[in-house]
């Protein structure tokens, strides 16, 4: 069979070195912009260097705890991302991951006063074995001593993490091995009752003298969790390496099994050993993530490791995109939000009140599905069902605003009401936009200069075997 030989095609213009776009008539590339794009991305994080120097030196206790927190949940989110998101696992289990790292962090890191309270006390169920688990003790025994000093806590709050991190990887590759034969809901199942079962076993007397039972242990240093520098470096850490996994070969091979394992393992996938290895991996980082949660609440016990936990993740996941990275920070933001700063909706208002609050938002739901409509050109545009909606929300205003009687004075107290609201937004998300906030897509500079990134990078082509195979490349050459 003959191949054209034209030597204008496109592509062999794709070839052309960066900047070598003239003569063509098109705009450069988002891929020829590479130093411009880093020299966006240093400013962009020098830019967040700045907030968070502001937010630490000036900015209230209360911002700078959400900040943490938002940071330290950010790293357990965008952990279950790549296991639910990036490979299509359903996990459940991600609260069970966090509390290995968390109890083991923290009980590493407990001061030698609080220990000398734990050995004398009555109510403790530590035994001598788990109350001597310290770096510091580990420290001096190896006759580092100058890393067992109050300016070296950093040090040792590394490797408690390090050491929680990797506990949690080791029980993330035994909940892997069900993941080889088991699909779906029956996965899912598998997954929350191994959190579900380390919660409970925490309690028993087993492991009492681990985890001193129901009571736990509290002394934890605050002051790791609880700092901006700290919580944003691993936050840092964690999304660098969770993108460029995303971008490997390796997050290639586990979006394929997402997508179609059969024809992923035909296609010479390792499903067995990658599926495994998506579990190892984010369960090290839910264990840093653990660990840091610890840390900000100062303590470690059972009712920090709830499914709710987990469901909050699911939420955010969910809402910002299921598969980004981008929109996994998106729903964290918002979920934190909601959770800190939502005490207002716990609290006990008149009825009244509340009937025009659910008005509002009943208005509101119909005027963004009108407004979703209108924008997707969907006939009819104003829908029979979210009219109603309207009516009814209009009603309720009415009511409540103009409402008389006992009733309208008589008070109730809004429990559960962040829980609800939580739920409320993921089923308009859902409803609206199915794929999330962001869908599987990231944030990119392009973004800013209309470009596109029609072309995989050469490290994306470096990876891909055909690529690098002389034949099939020749054969590449021969076809353009």
């Amino acid at each position: 069979m003959t191949r054209p030989s034209s030597s204008a095609t496109p592509a062999t213009s794709a070839r052309a070195a960066p900047g070598s776009a003239a003569g063509h008539g098109r705009p450069p590339t988002y891929l020829e912009h590479r130093g411009r794009n880093a020299l966006l991305t240093l400013a962009g994080l020098a830019l967040v260097a700045v907030v968070l120097y502001l937010v630490d030196g000036f900015g209230g206790v209360k911002l700078g705890q959400v900040l943490a927190l938002f940071a330290i949940w950010g790293i357990a989110t965008v952990s279950l991302n790549l296991v639910n998101g990036v490979t299509g696992i359903l996990s459940l289990g991600h609260h069970g991951f966090m509390l290995i790292g968390g109890y083991v962090t923290g009980l590493l890191m407990l001061p030698s006063a609080t220990r000398d309270n734990l050995a004398n006390s009555a109510r403790s169920q530590l035994s001598d074995f788990a109350v001597g688990l310290s770096v510091e003790n580990w420290m001096r025994a190896l006759g580092l001593e100058f890393l067992a000093t109050p300016e070296t806590l950093w040090f040792r709050f590394l490797v408690a993490l390090a050491i929680g991190g990797t506990m949690a990887a080791v029980f993330g590759v035994i909940v892997g091995f069900p993941s080889l034969r088991l699909r779906g809901d029956y996965l899912a199942i598998v997954t929350f009752a191994f959190g579900e079962a380390i919660r409970l076993l925490a309690s028993t007397p087993m492991m009492a003298s681990f985890t001193n039972g129901a009571l736990g242990f509290a002394g934890v240093p605050s002051s790791f969790g609880k700092s901006v520098w700290w919580t944003f470096g691993l936050l840092a850490f964690t999304v660098f390496v969770m993108s460029r996994l995303k971008f490997s070969s390796y997050g290639r091979a586990l979006q394929g099994i997402r997508e179609d394992g059969i024809a992923a393992e035909a296609m010479g996938v390792h499903t067995a050993y990658h599926k495994v290895l998506a579990f190892a991996i984010a369960a090290f980082f839910a264990g840093i993530a653990g660990g840091l949660w610890v840390s900000w609440v100062g303590t470690a016990r059972l009712d920090l490791f709830l499914f709710f936990l987990t469901f909050y993740f699911l939420v955010a996941i969910s809402v910002g995109g299921t598969g980004s990275i981008t929109g996994v920070l998106i729903g964290t933001a918002l979920v934190v939000v909601v959770r800190q700063y939502g005490d207002p909706l716990e609290q006990s208002y008149p009825l009244s009140t509340w009937l025009t609050a659910a008005g509002v938002v009943l208005v509101l739901a119909a005027a963004g599905a009108l407004f979703y409509r209108a924008r997707n050109r969907m006939r009819p545009t104003l829908h029979p069902a979210f009219a109603a909606l309207g009516v009814v929300g209009l009603a309720a205003v009415v009511i409540g605003l103009v409402g008389v009687g006992p009733w309208a004075q008589s008070t109730w107290e809004g429990f559960g009401m962040r829980a609800i609201t939580l739920s409320v937004l993921l089923i308009v998300i859902m409803v609206f936009r199915p794929a999330g906030i962001m869908g599987r897509e990231e944030f990119s500079w392009a973004w800013l200069f209309g470009e596109r990134r029609d072309r995989p990078t050469e490290e994306e082509r470096r990876q891909d075997a055909w690529l690098s195979n002389p034949e099939l490349a020749g054969d590449e050459a021969e076809e353009t």
